[in-house]
Parts: structure tokens; sequence; C-alpha cells
């Protein structure tokens, strides 16, 4: 080798030690960082025996990112649908809470067997007027819980649009920057991890199928096939409900022009937290307000009052905003029912209509005579709480029972719900982070592992420094012969 050779070959070293030192600089400073990769040097040797850099590449693991971006997806849906069943859960509590339609009927039942024992005694009515008054608020209270849970569900949907759409944008720039810098040889690395970032938070709205093309292409669709990007960003689209009651239907979400969810979406998305709310949104709470509305419907119906010719008005409970009288054989539909029960202003100003009817002022009275001591109105009422009923099987509560027994299985159907989906959120928490741990022990930067590099990239330094100051003296030796 000759000197010439030996020095290029040394500067070389130098140049490609310092090129890599920066390297690991980037990989010390980012350790922290759990969306950076593990920046690494492509070096390759000449034909004069230097070395050079040819680029710069980064760990990665596609399978152990789409496994990461799976769990993630799961756990949003799981996430969101707890936290709005939960948020119902906190307002109406189990059975035993006071707060509970359980617990309110209950007291009603109490109430008006004290008033059967004492008719005449209106403390004992007034009593049981309170009592229904609190069960009647209990169910417009949870009516109202379902309800915001839905409005705060749309809430988050348009906030879901939005942030995905900026996302999106973001991404079509890097995306393209990415693909230009692998064209022409220049270190995208920072830019595919913050592309790859992107695609994280992307998978925490709806699950994700991501593929990689030629020329550091990524494309990406919904785990339903619905393309959010390919060459360009698509839209998301979805605007939210002012107010929600019973009767309103929640808007579509759609993406690339598609809905996304319902029995109309050709393609309905299957994980993510806009999974997660639109079914909230659209079937859990519908569900469960149907459920309530059965429960209203079933208690008008049991303080109904029933006249000679058979036809039944709304007695002590009345679903008109105005508390005034229903014909019940005129009701076509039962839905908002709960939010609209409420005693009729008759009882409240006259509690002993109780016990004597003519609470519909229809002319229906049971206690004929005017005894105080009449008690034969009361204790039907009392039966009518414990006879058996048939309810809607489609809201999941059941098709028969008592109402007692309806309103107990409609808080365990919730508290179901709301149990699954802690258990999922628990499950899914530990898978997602089995993911992202095994993802970063492949693509994650160790300090000790740069620490120990940095060393070897020391000794190259040295034993290149050498050569150079070796081959330096040798050169001045020979000038000094000359």
């Amino acid at each position: 080798m000759s000197l010439l050779s030996a020095f290029t070959s040394a500067r070389s070293s130098l140049a490609a030690v310092s090129q890599q030192s920066a390297l690991v600089s980037r990989n010390v400073a980012n350790a922290e960082n759990p969306a950076a990769t593990r920046k690494y040097a492509n070096q390759a040797a000449s034909v004069y025996g230097g070395v050079s850099i040819l680029s710069v590449s980064q760990s990665s693991n596609q399978a152990l990112f789409r496994s990461m971006t799976t769990a993630n997806s799961t756990l949003a849906a799981a996430t969101a649908a707890y936290g709005a069943l939960d948020s119902i859960r906190a307002v109406i509590g189990d059975t035993d809470s006071i707060e509970s339609p359980a617990y309110r009927l209950s007291q009603l039942n109490a109430a008006l067997s004290q008033y059967a024992v004492t008719p005449e005694d209106p403390q004992t009515a007034r009593a049981a007027i309170n009592a229904a008054s609190d069960l009647a608020a209990s169910l417009n209270t949870t009516t109202k819980a379902v309800q915001a849970a839905r409005t705060d569900a749309d809430r988050q949907l348009a906030d879901a649009a939005d942030t995905m759409n900026s996302l999106l944008k973001e991404f079509e720039k890097l995306n393209g920057k990415i693909m230009a810098g692998t064209a022409t040889g220049q270190d995208v690395t920072d830019a595919v991890d913050r592309r790859d970032q992107i695609v994280t938070e992307l998978s925490g709205y709806v699950g994700l199928n991501v593929q990689v093309r030629a020329g550091n292409d990524m494309t990406l669709y919904t785990d339903s096939g619905i393309t959010l990007f390919e060459t360009t960003a698509r839209t998301v689209e979805f605007t939210a409900q002012s107010n929600y009651d019973a009767n309103v239907t929640g808007g579509d979400f759609r993406i690339d022009g598609v809905s996304v969810s319902g029995s109309a979406a050709g393609m309905p998305i299957k994980s993510g937290s806009v999974y997660g709310l639109l079914t909230l949104r659209d079937e859990t709470a519908v569900a469960f307000q149907g459920q309530l509305d059965q429960i209203a419907s079933a208690l008008v119906e049991a303080f109904s009052e029933t006249d000679s010719g058979g036809t039944s008005f709304s007695g002590l409970f009345s679903v008109k905003a105005d508390g005034s009288t229903t014909d019940l054989s005129t009701i076509t539909s039962t839905t908002g029912f709960a939010g609209l029960i409420r005693v009729s202003p008759n009882a409240v100003a006259d509690p002993t209509l109780l016990r004597d009817g003519d609470i519909s002022g229809q002319g229906i009275v049971y206690n004929a005579s005017g005894t105080a001591g009449f008690a034969d109105r009361l204790n039907d009422l009392i039966a009518g709480l414990t006879t058996q009923r048939s309810f809607d099987g489609s809201f999941g509560a059941g098709t028969t029972g008592t109402i007692s027994d309806y309103v107990a299985s409609s808080i365990s159907w919730l508290e179901d719900k709301r149990s699954i989906a802690s258990d999922d959120v628990d499950y899914q928490s530990t898978v997602l982070s089995r993911a992202q741990e095994s993802l970063s022990d492949v693509t994650g930067i160790n300090l000790d592992e740069e620490m120990a590099h940095l060393l070897d990239l020391e000794r190259s330094y040295q034993a290149s420094s050498k050569l150079i100051s070796t081959v330096g003296e040798m050169l001045d030796s020979l000038l000094a012969i000359v």
C-alpha cells in the first residue's frame, strides 16, 4: 500500500466515523422519545481501500408495528365505550343507590303499602305521591344522562373527524417528502418516524390496514377497506347534532364519502374510538333508553284508570309535557316516555285521588261512597306492580316479568355492558403495552448499545488518527533525506 492510499483510507475512515458519531448523538438525544427509531449508517469500502457512508437507515419491523396499531385501535374502542357507560352508571348507581329507578320503585311500593294500611291519613297519601314523583324524576334524570352521553359522543366524533383530517393532510406532505428523499438517497428517517407516529395516532380513531409500496410509499385503509390515503388524503366528514333526545338519530360518519357505521353502512369499521363512540351512540345508549321507556310505559299502564267501557286513561303517571290525560289506546310509540313521565298535576294537588280515583278527570271514581278507610284501589295498584307484564325483548332486558324485575334486569344489563368494557380496557391495555414493548425492543434506542458503539467509533478514530500521524512522520523522513 502506498503512503497516499494509506492516507486516503485513513482520512475516509475519519469522515465515516464523524458521520456515525453524529448518528449516535442523534439516537442518544431521542432515547426518551417513544416514536423515535434507531438510526444507523450503511457504509461500503471503495476500490482504494477507503470507506464511505452510502445512506442512513432505521430499525423497523412492520409485523410488530401492525400488531401495535391493531391493539391501539381495539383499546380506543373499549375506552370510548367504557367512559360513556361509566358516566351513565355514575348517575344512577346500582340497585341500592337512592338515585336508581330500582330504589325509587321500591320506595313507591313501600309508600303505597303504608298508605293502604292507613288510607285515611293525608300524610301517607302525600308520601305516596312524593315517592311517585321521585321515581319519575329518577327516570327523567337517567334519560338525561343517556342522551348526554350520546351528545358527548357526537362531540367527540366531530373532534375525531377534524383531527383525522389534519393528520391525513400532514401525512400526505410527509409521504411525498419521504418518496422524494428516498428516490434521491436523502436521509428521510426522521420523516418516516413522524409518518409512523401519525399512523399510530390515526389507529386510535379507526382500525387501519397499512401497506408500504415501492419507493417508500405508504397507503392507509380502514379495517373495513375504505381508503384513507392513497396518493392523496381522503376526506373525513361528520356533522354533530346540537342536542339529543330519544327521538333523535345521529348523523353518519363518512370516510371518502362512505358511511362507516350503522345497518345502512356497506363497509362498517370494526375498531377505534370512532367505532366505540358510534356503537355507544346508536346501539348501546339507544337500547338502554328503550329499556327506560319500557319501564315508564309499564308504570303509566299500571297506574292507569279504566272506565266502564274498557278505555284506559293515564292516571297517576302522565307522559304529556303538561301532565294531562292520555287515552292509552291512542299511543303508537313509547319512545321517549322515560324523559316525559311525571306525576299528574291532579294527584299532586289532591293526593287522595290516588285512593279514590279520577286522577284522569274522566269521572272514573273507585271510592264511590267516599269512605276515608277505602283501600281497595290502593291494594289493586300494589298488586299491579307485582303483575307479570310483557316487554319489548329487542332492547335486551327480557320479555316478561314484573316492573321491578324488568328494572333490575335493565340495570344488570347496563352493568354487564360496563363490566365487559372495563375488562376489555384492562386486557387491551396489557396487549398494547406488550406490543409496544416488543416493538421498542426491536426498533427502539438502547443507550447501552449506543455507548458501546460510541466506544468502537472512538477506537476507530484513534486508529485512523494514528495512521495519519504515522504517514505524516514517514513523509517528513523522506523529505529530510531528499
